[in-house]
């Protein structure tokens, strides 16, 4: 599975979350036994049905989410920088919580007046003489708490790594942490073990009232140290498998093992709490002790299981899903008071509930989802929302999720129409290139085709005899541009004395965004090699080392010159990773190698330079099918001298009892072979690869 593919599952189950806390609201008022005052109104049909499904909801839905946030927001400080992350985090958490409370609270509040007046036949009810004071800090924070406490963990987690990352300089902390998450997940501890903190934070909540599970900390400003503590739990659980993101892959095996769990510990916790509110509180018993740890593994079996579930089945990118995932930020900010005014609406009708709570939800989607559509999307708000501002297209309104990041962005690096001669020869004659963000470009040709001055000409080291060459959509040789590119070259000299570390941090010097030192390592693979001199090290960990040293400035471009030379499969592999890494967070990056295996597995785009022209560019499947021909082998009896005369046939030949047949028609040649060997076994049909392509292309230009 990918990284983009993740994202889509992971989007899908962020959505989900904040799409069940509309339902969980929306259903609220239907709660058998609900005091008249605690919400908007109480239903004149309340339901045990719909009392369950809040039940069993509540669970977990703010915990998965909570969980989501940690995961993002570990990818988002690797890809920004923790300067770059508290500035979108101001932006797109800070910014919206306090606008949405100023701007949303009083019609919260006139609402919740105007339902309250009409359950008690006109009159404003007095206040009840027992009601407990207000907490210390107390603020209502309505239910825009979630970004208050967002904001939270953020700052705790970001200041305890910062301090981890301070002392512990060889990353043994971070190792550890690695390999107790993936213990833990693939044992299947991980809910048993994550759910024992969470049960103790609850049986000790003072005037815990079980049947809502973790309090909501919506009353001060004051942080409550127990609802922070699990939902800090859930983010850092988050944020810790955002480093191993494979080991999602285990939850998508495991989730009907979860799901059971998740529904087993659900059904007990319902069979002790009952499925209405007792609104009193829970006693410390050791039913409560047990109610509180069924509640806890209940809450991460659902999270892995939804989680899995997501993994399993969402992974590739729906139209759909990815609308609902872009709006349910601005559907749960603004849903409140729009719920509650349908909740007040329908209260004294003598409906079957589950109509009733159809009539409060699809009314309040409708008006939310078009208020998006026309007053948030495409506006400035979507921007700070979504982080992107979508552009309307009346003939495809998808156009803006569907199409790819790489065919509609603005080119990092253009060259057009370019010449450049050395003397007599001329290197490139009339050149256009283009690379996107977010694409791989694999950029071949035979020695003196053309390569080396294209990426001179991008790095500003040579200047064209004519034409344009554009870098960030400026010049080549400006400052601000260059500072978004990192170059890994094939000859390098570098100061052998230097450790590593000092070198990547060095080169992060040179950039305005860069990562730290220590996510460069661990992104590169090159953590062990830190403390080593650059001149101790081997041909292929100098190679690690100047990737590192070239991806540290988190550049948008990328240049890489025969990256993998030298390196041994294991490490191929993990540079391999960490480049589709770069990419799918939307690294543009040019690869220049011989190696034609690294470009078949790796480019999203290939150019081919002959003679200073582009003689082939397009997609991988575009390029290889200019190639004409199949390999076909099997194991057969029939003569090559037979083989070699049928028409489609190029060539023949025999490796040990194995046939090897270079065939023009594959299908023609495969029933030839049948015909001719009903006994033929081991059949294997090869289309042609980027190497075959490649040469026939090249021999053909010259």
């Amino acid at each position: 599975m990918s990284r983009t593919e993740r994202l889509h599952s992971l989007d899908a189950v962020r959505a989900m979350a904040l799409l069940l806390g509309i339902v969980f609201h929306g259903g609220f008022s239907f709660i058998p036994g609900l005091l008249p005052g605690i919400w908007a109104t109480v239903d004149s049909q309340p339901s045990i049905a719909i009392s369950t499904l809040l039940f069993t909801t509540h669970i977990f839905r703010m915990c998965l989410f909570f969980f989501i946030a940690g995961l993002f927001a570990h990818m988002m400080v690797e890809r920004k920088g923790v300067a770059g992350f508290w500035l979108d985090r101001a932006k797109r958490i800070a910014g919206p919580m306090i606008v949405g409370w100023v701007v949303l609270y009083p019609a919260i509040r006139a609402v919740w007046i105007w339902g309250i007046v009409r359950l008690f036949h006109g009159q404003v009810p007095p206040v009840p003489a027992n009601l407990p004071p207000p907490p210390f800090g107390a603020f209502p924070l309505t239910h825009l708490w979630f970004l208050y406490y967002l904001l939270l963990c953020y700052a705790l987690v970001i200041s305890v790594r910062s301090v981890f990352v301070a002392l512990d300089r060889s990353s043994r902390l971070p190792r550890a942490m690695d390999a107790l998450v993936r213990v833990l997940v693939r044992s299947g501890a991980a809910a048993p073990v994550l759910a024992l903190p969470i049960c103790a934070a609850l049986y000790l909540q003072p005037a815990w009232i079980m049947w809502f599970g973790i309090p909501t900390p919506d009353h001060s400003l004051i942080p409550d140290v127990r609802a922070l503590m699990i939902f800090g739990i859930a983010f850092t659980f988050g944020w810790l498998m955002q480093r191993q993101q494979n080991l999602l892959q285990t939850w998508a095996r495991t989730w009907p093992l979860h799901l059971a769990a998740a529904l087993a510990t659900t059904v007990f916790c319902l069979s002790v709490a009952g499925t209405s509110p007792k609104l009193v509180p829970a006693p410390h018993t050791r039913q409560t002790l047990e109610f509180a740890l069924g509640y806890a593994v209940a809450l991460w079996c659902w999270i892995f299981a939804i989680t899995g579930i997501a993994v399993r089945f969402l992974s590739k990118e729906s139209y759909a899903r990815r609308y609902l995932a872009d709006s349910s930020y601005w559907l749960y900010l603004a849903h409140l008071p729009v719920v509650a005014f349908f909740q007040v609406l329908v209260s004294p009708l003598h409906l079957n509930p589950g109509i009733k709570l159809a009539m409060v939800l699809t009314p309040s989607l409708a008006l939310l989802l078009l208020s998006y559509e026309l007053c948030v999307r495409y506006t400035l708000i979507g921007e700070i929302l979504n982080g992107v501002r979508r552009q309307r297209n009346v003939s495809d309104p998808g156009s803006a999720v569907r199409t790819p990041q790489s065919e509609c962005a603005t080119p990092l690096a253009e060259l057009v129409d370019v010449r450049k001669r050395y003397g007599k020869v001329s290197a490139l004659a009339g050149v256009d290139l283009q690379v996107r963000p977010g694409e791989l470009v694999a950029l071949l040709g035979p020695n003196g085709a053309g390569k080396s001055t294209a990426i001179s000409l991008w790095l500003g080291l040579i200047a064209p005899d004519s034409g344009n060459v554009r870098l960030m959509g400026g010049s080549a040789y400006a400052v601000a541009n260059r500072r978004e590119v990192g170059v890994m070259m094939q000859e390098v000299t570098l100061e052998p004395t230097l450790r590593l570390r000092e070198l990547v941090e060095i080169a992060a010097g040179y950039y305005p965004n860069a990562m730290s030192v220590q996510q460069a390592l661990e992104l590169t693979g090159t953590t062990a090699l830190a403390t080593r001199p650059y001149g101790k090290l081997s041909g292929g960990q100098k190679r690690q080392a100047q990737f590192a040293m070239a991806i540290c400035g988190r550049p948008r471009l990328l240049f890489l010159d025969e990256p993998t030379v030298g390196l041994d499969v294991q490490a191929r592999e993990l540079m391999w990773a960490a480049i589709r890494r770069l990419v799918s967070e939307g690294t543009a990056i040019v690869l220049t190698t011989h190696y034609l295996e690294e470009a078949e597995a790796l480019a999203d785009r290939v150019i081919v330079l002959g003679g200073g022209r582009v003689i082939a560019s397009g997609s991988l499947e575009e390029v290889r099918s200019r190639v004409a021909r199949t390999r076909v082998t099997c194991s057969s009896t029939v003569p090559l001298e037979e083989i070699r005369a049928w028409p489609q046939v190029l060539a023949a030949s025999r490796n040990n009892r194995r046939l090897e047949v270079i065939a023009v028609d594959a299908e023609e040649t495969v029933r030839r072979l049948l015909a001719a060997d009903p006994t033929l076994r081991h059949l294997e049909v090869h289309k042609a690869g980027l190497a075959e392509a490649f040469t026939q292309i090249t021999q053909e230009a010259a």
